[in-house]
């Protein structure tokens, strides 16, 4: 709507309120009578409600009028027709009895010749009671006209409309010259319809009249009393609904003098609250806004960007005395046991009472702070020497070890701190941190440490880990990986023989040449860069299986160990299955193993995702049983196929009593269980001996073979062929032998 209609209840409306403003401090152009009746108009048209409005009010006196209108056309059509009717009935009268006379057909016939010539009647004709015609002219055809009412009663009058409309017919008694005749008159009734189309187009066009005056009044005063009241906080309810943090503004200028000014008043009210009401709110959420920017949301601690800002500050030359600032890395053991056992609540109820205990009667120059998962920071300025930052973290682990109570539970922790502090001046907060969690990194694997302070090599030790793994990177990339075979051989008397192999991958550096697992594996475990190296040793595997068969060799089984990462991936079992289809080989020449310790990791898991790997058809194995923690039960619902016998155990056996029992028991609880036992790490033949006598089915060890490259392990297949065909020979010789000893002793 226009700013001159609105603006006398629209003090501010949004754009329009800013226009209005700018108008009171410029030259406005005249608006001319004709622009603000255009304007009006326009305003009208555009509001869904006023057309709304005035089409209910337009139908409404349309239809009073219709009412009105529709007995008025039917009083003029039959007042019409009476008038015709008087008028006929008279002149025919009359015409008939101006001549005095006998009524013969001689004397009738002229008269009503001239009375169809000289008048609106198109047909006539006199009869007597008895029905005989004495005198007819023109358009007399009243053979199926109904008199009978006519010929009762005298008075009475006959009519009919005939021709679709165009005549009128009536019926009379009239008594002329003391005969009583019945007339019958045909009269042309066509201008009596020209007639009353005029009178209804007449009482249409007034009736259009003041419909229009009556609704165009009734508009006008609507509008102006309520409607253009209602616009107008219309507008201030979008505009505040469009700007809540500036509802104020469009408040309304003036207000009705009726019950709408107290709704404007109210709204305006409101407006303000609103506006009130969104400003505390920014205000209170700027602050949280600033708070969890700089504070961990679970504990309320500062995160690590605040705690890097804070140690900063204490790291200034003018905050606390530099040389007494220490840092401390504090990371929680086994806190991941916690949150598998009770839930992640709970694992979040543990960080915060952690939290509550480290932050609690904090002297000068301490704070505390979460920097990420189970870890925490504390920054302690005025420590003069590395005893007193000892005894600190010895504190701090005091605090931890005590007993809490989590969901009826009684849980113990345990920490482990890394500590860096510095003396030289321009130390940087980050590097400070930094050296902290590589202390910290340093104790992870040590179960005795509890607490390690930095020294510089440290930082070459991580700095050497970050190079391997660039370089375990680019060697996956460049394929300057390989896989080394080792051979399974069975225990069976007399069905020795080699029964399979287990691959085991190797990194030929290309200026350090071969290097070995144990450097690289834990790299490759700790930037999950082991995942992609284990899908390319289950490639690797499925192809070399498909040489050694294209060579004309009976393919061994192949058995790929499997990474903890690399097993729980969801999408295992489908990359299993497209390696081996990709290289067309059976799935039963595949083993995978995986340890005892992941096996048991998450049980629930690892038997749904052994039963899909099962559903693959590859062979499946424990590796390093009796190092963990394998339930009997749980073992039980383990869908493999064999057990390994940890070379730690194999290692001992006729040593120590202990681990032949121990070996002895594994090896009667997989016979029990249906599984096959291999040993690992055999060297020796009192070894071999002490588990072929306990019926152990395979082993592998440098006893049977080291880990050999692909070529060298074709030659172990062809030496193994040879001596199954020699084997074979020397069997069927020895039939022979016994064939013709028989005969002779009959």
């Amino acid at each position: 709507m226009d700013r001159s209609v609105s603006g006398a209840f629209n003090r501010g409306g949004g754009h329009d309120a800013r226009a209005a403003g700018a108008d009171r401090n410029t030259a406005s152009p005249a608006v001319s009578p004709a622009d603000l009746r255009w304007n009006l108009l326009r305003s009208l048209v555009d509001c869904k409600l006023c057309r709304s409005i005035t089409f209910s009010v337009f139908v409404s006196i349309l239809a009073i009028e219709s009412i009105i209108l529709v007995p008025s056309a039917v009083g003029f059509y039959r007042d019409e027709f009476r008038r015709l009717e008087d008028k006929a009935t008279a002149t025919i009268t009359a015409a008939l009895a101006a001549d005095r006379g006998a009524l013969s057909r001689e004397q009738l016939q002229p008269r009503l010749a001239r009375l169809l010539r000289d008048t609106e009647i198109v047909g006539l004709s006199v009869r007597q009671r008895d029905g005989s015609i004495l005198a007819r002219a023109g358009d007399a055809g009243f053979d199926d006209f109904d008199i009978d009412a006519v010929l009762r009663d005298s008075h009475q009058v006959a009519r009919r409309r005939v021709s679709n409309g165009r005549c009128y017919d009536i019926a009379w008694s009239q008594n002329i010259d003391g005969a009583s005749l019945i007339l019958l008159a045909r009269m042309d009734s066509s201008a009596v319809n020209s007639a009353l189309l005029a009178f209804v187009l007449r009482i249409a066009g007034l009736v259009a009249l003041i419909v229009g005056v009556v609704t165009t009044a009734t508009m006008l005063v609507l509008y102006h009393s309520v409607l253009h009241p209602i616009l107008g906080l219309r507008r201030s309810m979008l505009g505040a609904a469009q700007n809540p943090d500036q509802a104020d503004t469009f408040q309304l200028d003036r207000r009705p003098r009726d019950e709408l000014g107290d709704v404007f008043t109210a709204h305006n009210d409101m407006l303000v609250r609103i506006t009130e009401s969104k400003r505390a709110d920014r205000l209170r959420a700027e602050e949280r806004a600033r708070f969890l920017a700089r504070h961990d949301t679970l504990t309320g601690l500062p995160n690590r960007e605040f705690f890097v800002e804070l140690l900063g500050q204490a790291l200034q030359p003018h905050g606390a005395r530099r040389h007494g600032v220490a840092v401390l890395v504090l990371n929680l053991a086994g806190f991941r046991a916690v949150n598998d056992a009770l839930g992640h609540p709970a694992g979040d109820r543990v960080l915060v009472e952690v939290a509550r205990r480290l932050g609690a009667d904090l002297p000068g120059g301490r704070f505390v702070a979460r920097l990420g998962a189970d870890e925490f920071g504390v920054v302690q300025c005025g420590l003069g020497d590395a005893p007193a930052v000892a005894q600190l973290a010895e504190e701090l682990l005091g605090r931890l070890t005590q007993p809490m109570r989590i969901e009826d539970e009684e849980i113990r922790l345990k920490g482990r701190i890394g500590i860096a502090d510095t003396v030289a001046d321009g130390a940087d907060a980050k590097a400070l941190l930094h050296d902290a969690e590589i202390a910290l990194t340093q104790i992870r694997n040590d179960s005795q440490a509890s607490y390690q302070f930095f020294s510089p090599i440290m930082s070459d030790k991580a700095r050497q880990r970050q190079k391997t793994e660039r370089e375990l990177r680019a060697a996956l990339e460049r394929g300057e990986f390989r896989l080394f075979y080792q051979p399974k051989v069975s225990l069976a008397p007399g069905a020795e023989g080699m029964k399979g192999c287990e691959a085991l991958i190797r990194w030929l550096h290309p200026s350090r040449g071969w290097i070995s697992p144990a450097e690289f594996i834990p790299v490759a475990e700790a930037t999950g860069l082991v995942i992609g190296i284990g899908e390319w040793a289950l490639r690797e595997a499925c192809a070399q299986i498909r040489r050694w068969r294209d060579a004309g060799f009976a393919p061994p089984r192949i058995a790929v160990n499997l990474s903890g990462q690399q097993f729980h991936d969801p999408g295992l079992p489908q990359i299993v299955k497209a390696a081996i289809a990709a290289h067309g080989t059976g799935p039963g020449l595949l083993e995978l193993e995986i340890t005892e310790s992941v096996a048991m990791n998450d049980v629930e898991q690892t038997v749904s995702i052994l039963s899909a790997l099962r559903q693959v058809g590859v062979q499946l194995a424990i590796d390093d049983f009796g190092t963990g923690y394998s339930s009997l039960s749980y073992l039980r619902k383990f869908e493999i196929d064999s057990i390994k016998i940890d070379k730690s155990f194999v290692d001992d056996i006729g040593i120590d009593p202990n681990v032949s029992a121990i070996c002895d028991a594994i090896i009667g609880l997989g016979h029990s269980l249906g599984k096959r036992i291999v040993a690992e790490g055999v060297e020796t033949e009192m070894q071999a001996e002490f588990l072929r006598a306990r019926q152990c089915e395979e082993a592998q060890g440098f006893l049977f073979g080291r880990p050999m490259p692909a070529s060298e392990f074709a030659g172990r297949l062809i030496r193994a062929r040879v001596r199954e065909a020699s084997r074979a020979r020397g069997l069927e010789r020895a039939k022979v032998i016994a064939r013709t000893t028989t005969t002779t002793e009959r």
